[in-house]
């Protein structure tokens, strides 16, 4: 067996998400959701991204910085299986794994020195980033594949099914509303918990956003209070 792999971070990546419970369960899934990968002094140099601006699309591999340490278990509980149905550590993309490394595939927006702006985030603000790597569309996209439970997008509400007031979206302006709505449109609360009383809260883009899991599949923002 060979030494182990001593890795660090060659950047930071800067998201709207403060904590973990909000935060996209996959890429790409919300578009709005912009962010910043900062680099590093010593890799901010702009011969490290030269070239990159030939490309859409980057993989970032990032390590899950807030997670508790690997339990040792083999087995998880993928949201997408209702949060009681248990596979292998390896046949899901849960962050409770043996190394803690994540895979995001994200959009290019920019690329400024030292900076890369990206959409599609998945991430908590303050995530390291320990690579980057173009995305090849001509053998990375594979139209034939298949993921059985995981096949399709995750269920998302109907934009108007996201009930924000006006006075709300004045607050928080026409970016912060949009990521917000497109946030609440994905199932966020746990499966197990089917309560229309129950308040949830997430702390995004500088503000603490709480809602209510309204009858009729509805999500009703009910507060909203400057972090």
């Amino acid at each position: 067996m060979s030494d182990p792999i001593i890795l660090r971070p060659v950047a930071v990546l800067r998201t709207p998400f403060v904590e973990k419970f909000g935060v996209p369960r996959q890429s790409g899934v919300i578009p709005e959701a912009e962010g910043r990968v900062e680099f590093l002094p010593e890799f901010a140099g702009v011969d490290f991204t030269r070239g990159l601006a030939a490309f859409s699309h980057i993989w970032l591999i990032t390590g899950f910085h807030e997670n508790p340490s690997w339990t040792g278990s083999a087995t998880v509980r993928p949201p997408r299986l209702g949060g009681n149905e248990r596979v292998g550590v390896f046949a899901s993309r849960s962050p409770n794994r043996p190394n803690g490394l994540g895979l995001s595939l994200v959009r290019i927006l920019g690329i400024e020195p030292g900076v890369v702006r990206v959409a599609g985030v998945d991430a908590v603000d303050g995530t390291p980033v320990y690579d980057l790597k173009p995305y090849l569309p001509w053998c990375e996209a594979q139209p034939d594949a298949t993921a059985d439970w995981a096949q399709a997008a995750p269920f998302a509400r109907e934009a108007g099914a996201v009930i924000i007031s006006v006075e709300f979206e004045a607050v928080l302006g026409p970016a912060t509303t949009a990521l917000v709505r497109q946030i609440l449109r994905l199932d966020l609360q746990p499966a197990y918990q089917n309560d229309s009383e129950r308040t949830y809260g997430m702390s995004i883009a500088g503000w603490n956003i709480r809602w209510r899991a309204g009858l009729c599949e509805c999500i009703e923002v009910c507060s909203v209070e400057r972090l």
